[in-house]
Order: C-alpha cells, then structure tokens, then sequence
C-alpha cells in the first residue's frame, strides 16, 4: 500500500462523516459499505470504492478531488448524470461545503484557472487547442455524422441525434433571419456544420473561425471535398482578428471560452463586424444569475479538466455586455432540457464505440474523463443548475 492509500484508509471515516448525501452509499476497498444518511424516498446507489487513495485525493482536491479519482479508476457508480443531479443540489447542505475553502489542490486550481480565463490571445488558442485537439477520430466516436458538437434539439424522444441537429441548425438559421446571399461569420465554426448548411440552403458566403487545428484542416476538407469552396472559407485564428462587415454572426456555444471579462470584448467586435440591419445569433450555455458571483471565482471539474479557462455566463451578463454595445435582445428560446438529453445519446455512443477505437490514440483515461463530462454537465441540466438558450440580438438603432 502507497503512502497516499495509507493516508486515505486512515481519514476514510472522517471524510465519509462529511460527505452526508442522503440515499448514497459508499463501499470501501475492504467491502464495507456505509450509508451516508437514510432517505427512504430516494436511493442514489452506491459509490464503489476501489482505491483507499480516493479519499486522500477527496480531502487535498474537494469535487475536483473526486473527479481526479475517478478518471484514474479509483471509484465507481452504475448511474453518474443521477449522482451528479442530487449531489449538485445536496452537497451545500452538508458538512463538506468547508472543505473547499482549504483543499490545497482546489485553492491551486482557482488561481491557475484565473489566469487560463484571462481572454489574452495567447491562452485563447491554448485552451481551444487543449480541448478540441485531441483526435478527430475521438469525437467521431459520440458525436452525429455532421459533426455538430453542441445542444441538439429533440422534436420527440424518439427523435435521433442526427436529425436533433439538423432541427437546431435549422431553427438556429430561421432565427437569425438569415437571406439568399447574406454574407455571414461564424465564430467557433467548430467542424463546418451550421457553415456548410448557411450557405447550401441560402447560397450565403460564409466565412467560419476556429482555433482548433484539427477543425480548420477537417471542416476546410469537407468543404473542398463538397466543391463549396467558393462559397465557404474557413480561418484559423482568433475571431478578434477578423475584419469586414457581415448580415449575420453566429456564434454557438462560443462565448463560455471568453472568460469574464472576455464578453464585453465579443460584443464589441461583434458590433464592428455587424451591418446595421444585421442579427447576431448565439447558443449558449449559462448559469442562473444569483449563482454567477461565487461560480466565477471557482474552479470545477469541467474548468480543470475538460475546458481550460471556460466560463459560464448568466442572462444578465450577456444583456448588460451586449446592451453596452448598441445590441438588444429580440428572441430568447430556453434548450436546456434538450442538453442533457444530447449528452446524454453522447454518453451513450462513446460507451459502445470506445472499445473499438482505444487501442489507437486513447487510454481509459481519456475515456472515463469524457464519460465523467458528459455525465457531470446531464446531471447539471437535469437539476436546472445550468441551462442553454438561443439568443437573437440586433443592434439597437
């Protein structure tokens, strides 16, 4: 036994005194099970403990404790989006809230995070890069034939993922009120969809902008292959370079990378590049208002993980951001129901395709940390901690 093992069987008791989520139970290495606190209406399973380490890297890191141990395989529950929906509304009730005021790994990883979410070009393009670089051939593994990496929306629940997106594209379009030859930008292009289909069913020419290398070289060869290359371009470089005028922006699921004082600058440029009979339409990912304050000055899992230097927005920060720079609000249509039912068919095609591709990039690792992703955020929307909307502003003349 190592000495960080050592350590977590000696303080297992203590954190597992702390961690009081009523209907979970948790079921150390030596196969005794402890139920954290009774609810006869609610059983949430139970946490299988496979490393005594697990409490150790609890108690120096807090949540993100916990999700270090999970991606090294240290714990496991048959049912993740419903652990994540009841932890995100219990664990404030608990004992446990202190902990992360003085967790030396969570207290790390607050300041680097304020450095990561700065908005300078520079760690713009690392954080893009740390992300969507991994290997296109991994996110082919959950993600629909066109490569739309973000909220679908469901017409039924029987409704495929496929045609879930072809319906956001299409009403992202219908709202942007969008015209035959509109010369159009897209930020955050990501692999080409909603550019490619802009301008096939409005002949708009389109120019989309990532900082993904691997999105640039994957969407720029789909466009070559569709002979649209007259009509589409795509940049690789950071949108607050780009120059010109355009009838629409969209930028969808973008502006969580733009940090807190990132938002003002987009709407700023957004306002240069904008005609003044123009719309720009967003996509976006928010966090109810009165939580806003005390989340920007955290840390979570997907922040240290998953998107470096990521941050949610609230409504009242893209109002007041956008009012600032001549922009109102005319349409806002709430998807949040619609993200965790997408992550969730995400979750679900990486489970059954994963095993057929790990032996050529990826480790488990990578595999449990997306699975670990995708679970986290459905449990978020599922419990309304966090939702999306599509956001129609023009500027107001």
């Amino acid at each position: 036994m190592n000495v960080s093992s050592l350590i977590g069987k000696l303080i297992s008791k203590i954190v597992i005194k702390r961690f009081q989520i009523p209907g979970l139970s948790i079921k150390t290495p030596d196969n005794k099970i402890f139920h954290l606190s009774e609810n006869p209406e609610k059983d949430l399973g139970t946490i299988s403990i496979n490393d005594w380490s697990f409490f150790w890297d609890v108690a120096m890191g807090f949540d993100l404790g916990m999700a270090k141990a999970y991606l090294k395989g240290k714990w496991d529950h048959p049912d993740l989006p419903n652990l994540f929906k009841n932890i995100a509304s219990e664990y404030k009730k608990t004992n446990f809230e202190y902990a992360k005021k003085i967790a030396p790994v969570k207290l790390y990883s607050i300041i680097a995070q304020s450095i990561k979410s700065s908005n300078t070009k520079k760690w713009a393009k690392k954080n893009v890069s740390a992300h969507y670089d991994i290997s296109n051939g991994f996110f082919k593994l959950f993600l629909d034939p066109s490569m739309t990496y973000s909220c679908a929306v469901f017409d039924t629940d029987q409704t495929s993922l496929e045609k879930a997106q072809e319906t956001k594209i299409k009403n992202i379009l219908s709202y942007s009120e969008i015209k035959k030859h509109d010369s159009v930008l897209d930020i955050g292009c990501g692999w080409g969809s909603l550019s490619m289909q802009a301008s096939k069913d409005f002949d708009a020419n389109v120019t989309g902008v990532t900082l993904s290398n691997n999105q640039y070289k994957y969407a720029s060869n789909k466009i070559k292959t569709a002979e649209m290359g007259d009509k589409v371009s795509i940049k690789y470089d950071d949108y607050r370079n780009i120059k010109g005028k355009y009838d629409r922006i969209f930028s969808i699921e973008m502006l969580e990378a733009v940090g807190h004082t990132g938002v003002s600058d987009f709407f700023s440029h957004c306002s240069s590049l904008l005609k003044d009979d123009g719309t720009l339409q967003i996509q976006i990912i928010t966090i109810p208002d009165e939580k806003y304050d005390s989340y920007k000055s955290n840390c979570d899992f997907i922040q240290k993980y998953v998107f470096p230097g990521g941050l949610l927005l609230s409504l009242d920060n893209i109002e007041n951001a956008s009012k600032k720079y001549g922009f109102k609000i005319t349409n806002k249509v709430e998807i949040g129901t619609h993200y965790a039912k997408t992550l969730s068919h995400w979750r679900e095609k990486l489970e059954k395709n994963f095993p057929d591709f790990s032996h050529k990039t990826l480790n488990i690792y990578d595999y449990r940390k997306f699975y670990y992703y995708f679970s986290y955020c459905e449990g978020g929307f599922l419990s309304k901690n966090i939702s999306t909307y599509q956001i129609t502003l023009k500027k107001n003349n």
